[in-house]
């Protein structure tokens, strides 16, 4: 209609046509003709609303000027399970799209005691070991509603598992003393074992089993964690109080959009960024889910994911070397490029 009518008013029909569905998004389709012919196209290649028409001579400047579709990462849609997606803006500007289904909301606890009690007896540690940002961001608003403030963690060392956490420690003016290499309770391990060798021992107590003796410390972290950090403290001689500083949940929403789109098959990459977050999407989706995902490449951050993910019987095809959303979203960088060259054009 609208094409009859511009020739009809004086267009010649050779005039050039484009016509482009989903514009920006990772589906976006452009399909190019003239006013004689682009009705037929779009029949054929049933182009449907939404979709924009643009008619003239600067249609022939599409291979020049189709600046979106020669990003990178065009064509990818990322699927992102945590609450929010700051740290995946990189693949957004290479031209991925976002898809953004939290699985996991971070909440205070239910009963504030345990750390109230720590808090309150805050001088008697050496050491204040925080495992994520949740946990600094808990923590310190804890510590200052029981109206304390930073003077009082004077002579405590802080541990910081994560660059990301001890940015945000750095963020109250305090120096972090340790970042373990690998950022899980294995790593941090290592980190306590090699910065307290044997130190101050008495003679015949070098064995392993008192390697920690002596240390009391605090670590304020999620209501449900891996036990395998204050279980090998406590074997090699150390103390440990671990509190609750907040709760995950899993929020009140349904997957019906998201199972739509795998099932479509417009989701190149899911991430999971802790094992909870894999968990919980498994339980949104429902018996489906494993189906889902099958033939979805699937980022995790680190191994303990990675371990959630193939108990589930799935594969994973992203992990980077160290556990960061940063370092995630490289290696999902890799992967796409890669993938984009291996693919005949």
């Amino acid at each position: 209609m609208v094409c009859r009518k511009l020739i009809e008013n004086g267009r010649k029909p050779e005039t050039p046509v484009a016509v482009v569905r989903w514009g920006t998004r990772a589906d976006q389709t452009t399909l190019t003709g003239n006013l004689n012919n682009i009705d037929s196209l779009v029949k054929e290649r049933d182009i449907r609303p939404p979709a924009v028409m643009v008619v003239g001579e600067v249609v022939n400047l599409r291979e020049k000027l189709k600046w979106f579709e020669n990003k990178p990462l065009f064509g990818n849609r990322i699927l992102v399970t945590r609450e929010h997606t700051v740290g995946f803006e990189p693949l957004e500007e290479m031209g991925a799209e976002i898809l953004e289904f939290h699985t996991i909301s971070t909440v205070p606890p239910d009963d504030w005691s345990e750390l109230d009690r720590a808090i309150d007896g805050i001088e008697s540690y050496q050491w204040i070991i925080l495992t994520s940002v949740n946990g600094v961001k808990y923590f310190f608003r804890r510590l200052f509603a029981k109206e304390r403030d930073i003077r009082d963690l004077k002579g405590i060392r802080i541990c910081a598992v994560g660059t990301k956490t001890a940015s945000a420690i750095n963020k109250f003016g305090i120096k972090v003393d340790l970042i373990p290499e690998k950022f899980h309770a294995e790593g941090l391990i290592d980190a306590f074992i090699s910065e307290h060798r044997t130190q101050n021992l008495p003679a015949g107590q070098a064995g392993t089993e008192h390697r920690l003796r002596g240390l009391k410390m605090l670590l304020p972290r999620a209501e449900v964690a891996r036990e395998v950090f204050p279980d090998k403290v406590r074997e090699l001689g150390g103390q440990i109080d671990v509190v609750t500083a907040y709760r995950l949940v899993k929020p009140e929403t349904h997957g019906k959009r998201l199972q739509r789109f795998l099932k479509q098959g417009k989701v190149s990459v899911a991430t999971f960024t802790s094992a909870a977050t894999f968990n919980n999407f498994m339980e949104i989706t429902g018996e489906d889910a494993q189906a889902l995902l099958k033939d979805v490449a699937i980022a995790v951050i680190g191994p303990v994911t990675a371990k959630a993910v193939e108990k589930a019987g799935l594969k994973v095809s992203i992990m980077p070397e160290t556990a960061t959303v940063e370092a995630m979203v490289q290696e999902i960088i890799h992967w796409a490029e890669k993938r984009r060259n291996e693919t005949p054009r």
